[in-house]
């Protein structure tokens, strides 16, 4: 009888405690801004324009930064691709190890199962700065370019 009458409370604070509970867990897609971006972390560059990264509530996945294309460093079309691909990714690997702080924009996943991810280093978009440096081009989706035929 007394259980049932403190059965009302009982059972508020149980969903009070669930929902402290689902408040404190992060949105991984909000990893970014609920930490100013040191939430995650990337573990390795794959090549100019694929990391590897891993963020609390997500775990580790492999992530393809949009905004940019990188020439493949996996079957190049010619030696002026591989080139430039190593470059890229020589490149990226550098920005990544002397950035501070990482804030990466979620997106959905691309065919391969890759998130996608727009990825700023220190309050600097990622792909700018590789186009800038024309290690990369913009892309936004669709057909890549031919990069053998940029090159020359």
């Amino acid at each position: 009888m007394v259980i049932l009458r403190f059965l009302p409370v009982l059972v508020l604070l149980a969903v009070l405690a669930f929902a402290s509970c689902q408040a404190a867990t992060p949105d991984p897609s909000d990893a970014a801004s609920a930490s100013g971006g040191s939430a995650c972390r990337i573990l390795s560059v794959v090549d100019g324009d694929t990391v590897d990264m891993s963020c609390p509530g997500t775990g580790t996945f492999r992530a393809r930064l949009t905004g940019f294309d990188t020439p493949e460093t996996v079957d190049p079309g010619c030696p002026a691709e591989a080139q430039l691909a190593r470059q890229a990714t020589a490149r990226l690997r550098a920005l990544v190890r002397q950035a501070n702080s990482i804030e990466p924009r979620f997106g959905g996943t691309d065919r391969y199962d890759r998130r996608l991810v727009r990825l700023g280093l220190d309050g600097r978009d990622v792909g700018a700065i590789l186009v800038a440096e024309g290690l990369a081009v913009p892309y936004s989706g669709g057909r890549r370019i031919d990069w053998c035929t940029r090159l020359g």
